[in-house]
């Protein structure tokens, strides 16, 4: 699995890798995005009219990072690790879908936004969510917002990422399958890059078990990738979605490690 950085290199993302861009902290950021989308669908081949309507959502999620992460204004000293990102990947269900997450590491305050709320008529602002939940409707994804660590940078920080789906059409990307041994151990180098660890990577004939932490387990085998968390029970995913299994371990671990500043997940 190759992760791209820096550079646009869509080539990655329909192979099955994640891609990952440092992403503009100014208003220049919903225009970086844009390019970024358009060369991921473009090699991805995905209808133009879906890329165009892509672009709109991506664009808000730019563009709130600028507006609410850093109140409008570009940092005159930029932290060296935490700014802002773009991700793009492909997960695997029975329809293949593309994601778009735009990360930042901006403290999370109040409710998680819902695009159904819909802000008072006279308000100048605070529709960005609507269009991203209307547009991904359309095609039949979702969008949301879930905790995380970066990706780039010295090490990784903490923070948000606000993504939304778009189903590929069938036959436009073929998954890489890999043994049960190389997926564990991409997996395994997945999380210990976002800062998870120490990891116990166990392999044996045609499985293995990577150890996050207590209660927190992941199967890999030639059919199927499973991993547990704590109130989730088993959650089984197909063999080639490593990238997303990552990123929802990533995920259960910054909900458990936020429990005791908040008191809530």
């Amino acid at each position: 699995m190759v992760t791209a950085i820096g550079g646009i290199d869509p080539k990655v993302v329909p192979a099955g890798g994640c891609a990952a861009w440092p992403l503009p902290p100014g208003p220049t950021g919903a225009r970086f995005a844009r390019g970024v989308l358009r060369a991921v669908f473009g090699e991805l081949r995905m209808p133009a009219v879906v890329a165009y309507d892509a672009a709109v959502a991506l664009s808000e999620l730019a563009t709130n990072v600028h507006v609410h992460a850093y109140g409008g204004v570009v940092p005159a000293c930029p932290p060296i690790a935490g700014l802002p990102e773009l991700w793009a990947y492909v997960r695997w269900r029975v329809r293949p879908e593309v994601v778009f997450a735009v990360y930042d590491s901006a403290p999370w305050h109040g409710p998680v936004p819902d695009g159904r709320l819909r802000p008072p008529p006279y308000a100048e602002g605070g529709r960005g969510f609507e269009v991203v939940d209307a547009l991904t409707a359309e095609y039949g994804g979702e969008w949301g917002m879930y905790r995380t660590r970066s990706r780039l940078g010295a090490g990784p920080v903490p923070g948000k990422a606000v993504y939304f789906t778009v189903p590929v059409p069938a036959g436009l990307v073929t998954p890489c399958a890999c043994t049960a041994r190389r997926a564990a151990e991409e997996i395994h180098a997945l999380l210990a890059a976002r800062g998870l660890g120490p990891l116990q990577l166990a392999i044996g004939y045609g499985m293995a078990v990577i150890c996050v932490r207590a209660g927190m387990h992941v199967w890999v085998r030639e059919g199927s990738i499973s991993y547990r968390a704590p109130g989730l029970g088993v959650v089984r995913h197909s063999p080639y979605d490593r990238v997303e299994v990552v990123e929802r371990i990533v995920r259960h671990c910054a909900d458990l490690d936020a429990v005791p500043e908040d008191g809530r997940r």
